[in-house]
């Protein structure tokens, strides 16, 4: 029909396999982990879900970035109120940020967030070279990441990769360069816990702590290195490779802050007649927090310096041609 509003669940299942299953997983309409958020967020606005002691800090800000706020100035159908990722983490200072930082197509929680894979989709087959383009078989490696391995001096345990596939090289590439970040959610302290990556400051937002500010720099140096080094030796040097680089890490860091609310309501959290029986939930929600601060911090420090960098150049040959 013409009035059938397109949607990611009419997304063919070889244009989904191109962009390693981003599409369905995360952006269907009904099923996918984003709209999962928006109503884990609405649940508990309504008071749905019990919660433990520990839960009601990072369970309270995960409502601030995913609960619908109705009644908000153009928020019909969107995910996120225009300021609730500012009013929820102490980011990064960035002039060109706070410029661009609102822009639709780079903010997966705009008002137009489930539309998002298909200038995902576009910018992907838009990359003019066949390591880009052209499919490889996965072998198995589908999701290697830093934080599916664990490495000595003799040996190396690879673990939970996924199943083998078909798809191109930035695709396949997508855990790998998330698990930069990724892993920082999931290092252990001296009880064997996941280390909390935050602490309220005196308005109740939520800041880095002064150990993770010491290693984020170090994280995002790693992460800028090994992205240059692929981004010449397997494409040639096309930096617009780069873009979809940090799309993907940024769908899939969201993509499992929503894996790690699903986790912690399967291992009983939110019902009351089964957490109260586990230990420690709490760490997948303050997980979740982790990756949705990183996702937008990558946003502002890469995607909102291209678009800002397009701009001036585009500025700069229309002086000219004028």
């Amino acid at each position: 029909s013409s009035d059938h509003e397109v949607t990611a669940a009419d997304v063919s299942s070889l244009a989904n396999m191109f962009v390693g299953k981003a599409i369905h997983k995360n952006f269907h309409p009904i099923n996918g982990r984003f709209v999962m958020l928006w109503n884990f967020g609405k649940d508990l606005a309504l008071k749905k879900i019990h919660l433990k002691p520990k839960e009601v800090v990072p369970a309270k800000h995960l409502e601030n970035l995913f609960c619908k706020h109705f009644g908000y100035e153009n928020s019909e159908g969107s995910w996120i109120p225009k300021n609730s990722l500012e009013s929820t983490f102490v980011l990064s200072d960035d002039e060109r940020a706070d410029l661009l930082g609102d822009r639709q197509n780079e903010n997966p929680f705009s008002e137009t967030g489930l539309d998002q894979w298909k200038s995902l989709l576009e910018l992907a087959l838009s990359i003019d070279h066949p390591s880009a383009t052209n499919r490889i078989w996965t072998c198995g490696l589908t999701d290697g990441g830093l934080h599916n391995i664990f490495l000595n001096e003799e040996n190396l345990w690879m673990f939970d990769l996924g199943e083998p596939s078909l798809e191109p090289i930035p695709a396949f590439l997508t855990k790998f360069l998330m698990s930069f970040f990724h892993a920082l959610g999931m290092e252990e302290d001296e009880k064997g816990d996941w280390v909390v990556r935050f602490e309220q400051d005196e308005n109740g937002k939520l800041r880095l702590t002064e150990k993770t500010k010491e290693l984020l720099p170090k994280v995002i140096s790693s992460f800028n290195i090994t992205v240059d080094r692929l981004i010449n030796e397997l494409f040639d040097g096309k930096h617009r490779v780069r873009e979809l680089l940090v799309r993907y890490v940024i769908t899939q860091l969201i993509s499992d802050a929503a894996f790690c609310i699903e986790k912690w309501r399967t291992k009983g959290g939110g019902d009351e007649s089964r957490s109260d029986h586990q230990y420690y939930l709490e760490k997948w929600l303050w997980r979740a927090l982790w990756d949705i601060y990183a996702s937008e911090e990558l946003r502002r420090r890469y995607l909102t310096r291209m678009m800002f960098k397009r701009q001036l150049e585009n500025r700069h040959l229309d002086s000219f041609l004028g």
